[in-house]
């Protein structure tokens, strides 16, 4: 069987340093492959054509920015604006099943209930909006 190579498998055989916009994705900002600081809230916009980041700056204005996340350290990760269609957040392994029950239900509008806290561990590969999974999501590299 042939294994496609990911992202995310780039990220992990280059210990984060490495960061590519495949898929139509953007690179994230964290290019020199540090990670976010701990306890950062990463807000993002809902779009059915993807995830937009606005918090932190350096993920501000991407469309499904890469998260590189320290190993350990507590997150918050959610969306507060969107496009009125229905979203929710999920932090799903690489297998796409959710991580850690670390999901909101579906709502038409963020806000404090569409945000999750969690800590950053390997299993956790992206983030994505159940609705709409072709289009919203976007991966964490966890070093």
């Amino acid at each position: 069987m042939v294994r496609e190579t990911t992202r995310r498998r780039v990220l992990q055989m280059s210990g984060g340093a490495l960061l590519l916009g495949l898929g139509g994705a953007s690179a994230s900002a964290q290019e020199d492959g540090e990670p976010l600081e701990p306890d950062t809230r990463i807000v993002l916009e809902a779009l059915t054509e993807g995830w937009r980041g606005v918090e932190p700056q350096e993920i501000a204005d991407q469309d499904n920015p890469t998260l590189t996340l320290q190993e350990g350290e507590s997150y918050e990760i959610g969306w507060e604006e969107g496009d009125g269609a229905a979203h929710n957040i999920e932090l799903v392994d690489d297998n796409d099943e959710v991580v850690d029950d670390y999901q909101t239900e579906e709502a038409t509008e963020g806000g404090e209930d569409q945000f999750i806290r969690f800590d950053a561990a390997p299993e956790i590969a992206e983030y994505v909006c159940r609705v709409h999974p072709q289009t919203m999501r976007g991966e964490i590299a966890v070093q």
